[in-house]
């Protein structure tokens, strides 16, 4: 029974201690460090423009093979690809290594095409971080694909693109609602709410363009709230409006 009692009473005062010597030890460690970044979330090209860059970081202890590539078109909801457009974009260097601590600059030379001159184009930036081999670590090495928005902007397009969202236009028709797009800009719906209802990817309205989305099914009234997101990545205020059935 005494053995049973000092047994109790070492795991009340060891407990504790094991505890703290354990947090302590989690302080002390170093956490991993994110791998690589871009410096920036959308790009826009100006038509005038002879190139536009960004910035990639390699903040981690490792190195990696970098490779960027473009694409027309793009996988968001709502984005369209004009018929026949090709690849009319070349990133230089397209393919380079990046030591621990090191940052790089990427160029993006648009290299011509049949593009619309009354609207904006997208396009797909997509940047692959692969690891370096190492051979002292028997994990996994996975690459990581970044895919971002880039807009090709004819010069001469009319109105604010920062204002543009404001412009869309909903409406209902039987279980669906429709947004139209009369601007020349490409809006990226954000935070959109369709009857309360939360839309985890909103996707675009691509210019002068319509699309039908899932949302108020036989409620009297729709309230739609959405925002944006602008070139220099800034989420602009709320726009609500209650639709009618």
């Amino acid at each position: 029974m005494r053995r049973r009692h000092l047994f109790l009473i070492m795991r009340e005062r060891l407990f504790p201690a094991t505890m703290l010597l354990l947090f302590l030890f989690s302080m002390t460690v170093p956490q991993a460090r994110a791998g690589v970044t871009i410096g920036g979330t959308r790009f826009v090209y100006p038509e005038r423009e002879k190139s536009i860059s960004f910035s990639v970081r390699n903040p981690s202890d490792a190195s990696y093979l970098i490779y960027t590539k473009v694409e027309p078109g793009g996988l968001w909801a709502g984005s369209e690809t004009p018929p026949g457009l090709q690849s009319a974009f070349v990133a230089t260097p397209q393919l380079f290594s990046l030591h621990p601590e090191r940052e790089n600059t990427v160029r993006l030379i648009f290299t011509g095409g049949v593009i619309p001159e009354d609207r904006e184009t997208l396009f797909t930036l997509s940047v692959s971080a692969i690891p370096s081999a190492n051979k002292h670590s028997a994990g996994v090495q996975t690459a990581v694909r970044s895919r971002f928005k880039l807009f090709y902007r004819p010069a001469g397009l009319t109105g604010n693109p920062d204002d543009a969202y404001q412009a869309l236009r909903w409406s209902r028709s039987k279980s669906k609602v429709v947004v139209y797009n009369p601007t020349p800009y490409y809006i990226t719906l954000y935070q959109l709410s369709l009857g309360g209802k939360n839309i985890p990817d909103g996707g675009v309205v691509a210019p002068f363009s319509k699309r039908e989305l899932e949302g108020c099914i036989d409620a009297a009234l729709c309230q739609v709230r959405w925002q944006t997101i602008n070139d220099y990545g800034r989420i602009m205020p709320v726009r609500m409006q209650t639709l009618l059935s």
